[in-house]
């Protein structure tokens, strides 16, 4: 399979629009689909929704991702992985797995490496779990814990940084973002 957006546009997205909505109901969805072209997270679907949801997102120009082991019914494997590629191309994959985001790559997808960050020992862990799976892009959760942290521990990963979690101001945003996070994500509306 081809990638339907490279890595530079997706960046290029991320600049325009640096935070992402985070979709997790069909209403969120509604919402997303009345936004100018963006990368938008789906965090909530089924195995009997999600295409239906990507198609929508992608006709009105958005760069969907699709939280992979979030989709109820399906299991975080090549099966799986294989039925979404067959019957809902995203552009790419959100995933705490090292084997789909592996199988993402061999797919041609984008990839999104979630780490939680909840304190030094798990950012050393997540940095070498980087360099051996190679995303596209690593999102760190809590994302609202990137307030406090000295920017110097951000710039040692080696991929673009997205902060999710918690992040309910726009304050919030600004400081994250002046850390050199490339984007934000949300499933607060009113930041969108």
């Amino acid at each position: 399979m081809t990638q339907t957006k490279s890595v530079q546009a997706v960046r290029d997205l991320f600049r325009a629009y640096p935070v992402v909505p985070a979709l997790r109901t069909a209403k969120d969805v509604d919402r997303a689909l009345k936004l100018a072209p963006r990368v938008v997270f789906l965090l909530g679907s089924t195995v009997l929704d999600f295409a239906g949801k990507i198609q929508a997102l992608q006709e009105v120009g958005h760069a969907v991702f699709i939280h992979f082991d979030l989709i109820e019914g399906l299991r975080s494997d090549g099966a799986a992985l294989d039925f979404l590629l067959a019957t809902a191309p995203p552009e790419g994959i959100i995933s705490t797995h090292k084997t789909v985001i592996d199988l993402a790559k061999k797919a041609g997808l984008l990839r999104i490496l979630r780490i939680f960050v909840l304190d030094s020992e798990a950012v050393r862990k997540g940095r070498q779990l980087v360099l051996s799976v190679r995303p596209d892009f690593v999102e760190l959760l809590p994302g609202v814990a990137l307030t406090a942290v000295d920017e110097r521990l951000l710039r040692d990963f080696s991929v673009p940084l997205i902060a999710g979690g918690l992040i309910t101001e726009l304050s919030h945003v600004h400081s994250i973002l002046r850390k050199g996070v490339t984007a934000v994500s949300t499933s607060d509306t009113s930041l969108w």
